[in-house]
């Protein structure tokens, strides 16, 4: 890879906009704002919601994957609200309760791995170790899923908002959570197995993160 094409995927360009993850955050921001002209508050909100743990992902300094993660992850989720497509697609809610949890299990874990509450991927690692992974990252994204019924239920019983189609619906959204969090949990072993742990990117660094975990 050339010099100007690495720098092109990589950043950094600016201190403002360093590579193609912030304009992707950028287009959070634009569309809360065109939402906003257009009258659409919810989904303008939606959208600004999604912009604001953006920039608390950048600030952390993800893994370029992991800050990709949380990109799409709220993609689906954000932009999903505020075009309606939960409601214009049947099967769109079960995709998101698939990806969502498999994503942001993985990255709640590395964050807790910088703080060593949990075991660092980048450190040497036995199957057991592994195996410890796989069930913290299955667990937390279960627990993802599970705090988001909850938020649900209350909105419905405190608001009348009518997230919840009933307990059906409940139970298939949670399996489609187990799902997605066996698959984080595969993921991130295999994360772990290729030793890149919880790195962090350094401003104005575009060269391969194995840098300070």
């Amino acid at each position: 890879m050339s010099v100007d094409t690495r720098k092109l995927i990589m950043g950094d360009w600016s201190r403002i906009v360093r590579d193609p993850l912030d304009v992707l955050r950028l287009a959070f921001a634009g569309g809360a704002a065109a939402f906003a002209v257009a009258g659409d508050v919810a989904g303008a909100f939606n959208l600004l919601l999604g912009f604001a743990v953006l920039v608390a992902a950048r600030l952390a300094n993800l893994p370029r994957l992991y800050d990709l993660a949380v990109i799409v992850a709220l993609v689906f989720t954000q932009w999903g609200e505020a075009l309606n497509v939960y409601d214009a697609l049947d099967w769109y809610d079960r995709v998101v309760h698939v990806v969502v949890p498999m994503l942001s299990a993985q990255v709640v874990y590395l964050c807790l791995a910088r703080i060593e509450v949990m075991p660092d991927p980048r450190g040497p690692t036995l199957p057991r170790h592994e195996a410890g992974m796989f069930v913290a990252v299955f667990a937390l994204g279960l627990a993802v899923g599970a705090l988001w019924e909850i938020f649900e239920y209350t909105s419905d019983a405190v608001f009348g908002s009518q997230l919840s189609e009933g307990n059906a619906d409940t139970v298939g959204d949670l399996v489609a959570d187990a799902a997605g969090s066996l698959a984080g949990g595969a993921l991130m072993v295999l994360w772990a197995e290729r030793g890149w742990g919880s790195v962090r990117r350094i401003p104005g660094e575009n060269r391969r993160e194995d840098t300070i975990a």
